[in-house]
Formats: structure tokens, C-alpha cells, sequence
């Protein structure tokens, strides 16, 4: 079905414009934020080896490496599957500790309120992710083991920077927001941050 982004008329925050697939050997993975899955395709027949649904929209292109697939959604999880079968093998809620899970509506549908809109990135077997739109719910950027999905890092205080907003020349208080692709560029991490 035609793709439905989140923010459709917002030049700055078309990551999930289209349907982004990776591949994998001959696997091509598809995410779908309209059917919150993600499926494996043979690249030489096309035909489906396996489905996999998540609680939510599934936005961004997923992250494959050795015989693992990953992958973000609007319920807050990163997913780890195995790419043969689309068996789970570990899932991670990105919400701030302690925070008990909520549900709002966000754009017709029925979503975490720490969606994981921060899309992975994988560098030096660390899976790197963020979730949270919202400073004053908290907002997090995680970095996993991509092996067994064990917490390496986690900021969670970086939702409420003081004056980090500067509009007409008057300094707001701010936060990061993490909206696109992250990256890792010359060892350090990348985190897009919406329309800022």
C-alpha cells in the first residue's frame, strides 16, 4: 500500500517518505509503517521467507549485519531478529527508566508515547537508537550490545538543555528530540533532532 509518513507535509522530517529496504545476502528486508511489520524477501524469486509485526508503525530502514536484523518502531522497542527465520531474539523499550508505558494518539494511530523515532545505526557491534519526541516526558539515546541487547550506555537527561534554543535572537530552553537516522561520524554520535 502506498506509504504513510508521519509528517507528510514537512520537508524537514520526511525519513519515512517511502518504504527504505536493506539487503542482506539474498534477503531484502522491508519495513512498513503501514502494516507495523517488517518483511524478508527472496531477492531472487520474491517471494516472502517471513513477516514480523511489531506494536506499532515500523519507519526506518532496518539495520542488517552477520545473520541479525534490527529495526525501530512506533511502540518504542528495538527489535533484534534472527534475519533467516524473523525469530525474535531480543527486544528493547527505549522509555526513560522508571516510566511506566503510555499510549496516545499519533497520526491515527495507537502509539507509545516514547515512540523510537531516533533510526539505528550499528558501529563497532554497538546498536545505537533513540525515543521520545517530548522533553517534558523524557527523552532517551541508547547504545545496546548488538549481540545481546545488554545496555552499554543510556542517556536519559539530555531531554531539558537550558537556553539550548535560540529563536529570534532569545536563548528557550530545549531539548533533544531525536527524529531521522543517527550516525556515527569519526567516533562520535550523530543524533538528528527533528526540525532543529
Amino acid at each position: 500500500p502506498p506509504p504513510r509518513p508521519a509528517f507528510p507535509g514537512e520537508v524537514r522530517l520526511r525519513f519515512d517518505a517511502s518504504y527504505e529496504p536493506v539487503v542482506l545476502g539474498k534477503t531484502l528486508f522491508v519495513p512498513s509503517m503501514v502494516t507495523d511489520s517488517v518483511t524478508a524477501l527472496d531477492t531472487d524469486t520474491g517471494e516472502q521467507r517471513w513477516q514480523f509485526f511489531a506494536e506499532g508503525p515500523v519507519r526506518f530502514a532496518p539495520v542488517a549485519w552477520q545473520d541479525n536484523v534490527a529495526f525501530v518502531s512506533d511502540d518504542g522497542h528495538l527489535y533484534c531478529l534472527d534475519a533467516a527465520s524473523g525469530q525474535l531474539r531480543w527486544k528493547f523499550q527505549g522509555r526513560p527508566p522508571g516510566a511506566t508505558e503510555r499510549k496516545i494518539l499519533g497520526n491515527h494511530r495507537l502509539v507509545s508515547l516514547w515512540p523510537a523515532w531516533g533510526g539505528p545505526v550499528l558501529h563497532d557491534g554497538v546498536l545505537y537508537f533513540g525515543c521520545g519526541l517530548w522533553s517534558k516526558y523524557g527523552v532517551c539515546v541508547h547504545a545496546l550490545d548488538a549481540d545481546s541487547g545488554a545496555v552499554v550506555w543510556s542517556n536519559t537527561d539530555s531531554n531539558f538543555i537550558p537556553k539550548a534554543n535560540m529563536d529570534h535572537g532569545i536563548a528557550n530552553d530545549a531539548g533533544l528530540t531525536p527524529q531521522g537516522y543517527l550516525a556515527v561520524v569519526n567516533g562520535q554520535l550523530v543524533v538528528p533532532c527533528g526540525a532543529q
